[in-house]
């Protein structure tokens, strides 16, 4: 098994790894692979020694690992070829199996049973790693497609599901879990077309009340930019599908011009300790 393959099959019912990238998450699995690793040679040798040491206790013991051990050299000093190599551990098999399963079956229940949480410990270890680096200043949300609408989500998985239905691409782009900003607050600046201030939600702010002035009417409505402040609902970060969700709900009813296409968000500053990104859109 690949390293791919292997981390594809050990996150399925892990759903702590579901923050991570896929390259996190092939860090995760090679870690814990030695990990089991490790772990499970010290316990199969640890059996080997007590069934040694139990040897000199009990002759009967002593007996049948030397009968067994006559057996096998037996059957493969008669083998002459690579068939009868085979053929001669074959029927070898039944002397030698309570020994492997003596060995081996506390050993592979060992490693079903410890692997799910190693997987979630170092699962743990990265995110919070990660949680306690300087806040990202890069752009992000820029490699998927969408066009907001009116629709308003509240769920997450079909808000995902129709993100990926938009568009072929954003079937490998689109990671939902992933951890877009590693702050419990995030203010976004958008622009937009509105009639007045009734047409803010309540953490929404004008960022400058000048553009609202009378004489910059035109055709009814103001042409401004608008601030709109966000808080994860875990109090620690926010993933992907959970901020630009929100950032949909937000834009819901509001007039975008002809800019209604994701571009992506791109980092302004931080003031005060919350990151401020503008939403890039087009048409």
């Amino acid at each position: 098994m690949d390293t791919h393959a292997r981390t594809a099959k050990w996150s399925k019912g892990v759903p702590e790894m579901d923050v991570l990238s896929l390259a996190e998450k092939e860090i995760v699995c090679n870690k814990v692979a030695k990990q089991l690793f490790v772990i499970c040679v010290t316990i199969a040798t640890l059996i080997l020694i007590a069934i040694i040491a139990g040897m000199f206790e009990h002759p009967w013991l002593l007996d049948y690992m030397t009968d067994t051990a006559n057996t096998v050299n037996q059957n493969l000093s008669t083998a002459h070829s690579q068939a009868g190599r085979a053929g001669g551990t074959m029927a070898s098999l039944p002397r030698m199996l309570p020994v492997l399963a003596a060995m081996l079956i506390p050993t592979i229940a060992v490693f079903y049973i410890i692997k799910k949480p190693l997987l979630k410990r170092e699962t743990r270890k990265l995110v919070e790693k990660k949680l306690v680096a300087t806040p990202s200043i890069d752009d992000i949300l820029t490699s998927v497609y969408w066009e907001f609408s009116n629709q308003e989500y509240v769920s997450n998985d079909t808000f995902t599901n129709d993100i990926i239905n938009y568009i072929e691409d954003n079937k490998a782009n689109w990671n939902p879990n992933g951890i877009a900003i590693n702050s419990r607050k995030v203010c976004i600046v958008y622009e937009a077309f509105i009639t007045g201030l009734e047409q803010l939600r309540s953490n929404e702010t004008v960022l400058d009340m000048s553009y609202l002035d009378e004489e910059c009417r035109i055709d009814g409505v103001f042409q401004t930019d608008i601030k709109a402040c966000l808080t994860a609902d875990n109090g620690k970060y926010f993933t992907n599908v959970e901020l630009l969700r929100k950032i949909h709900n937000q834009l819901a009813y509001k007039d975008l011009g002809n800019n209604e296409f994701l571009e992506g968000l791109e980092y302004i500053e931080t003031d005060g300790g919350t990151s401020i990104y503008r939403l890039m859109t087009g048409s």
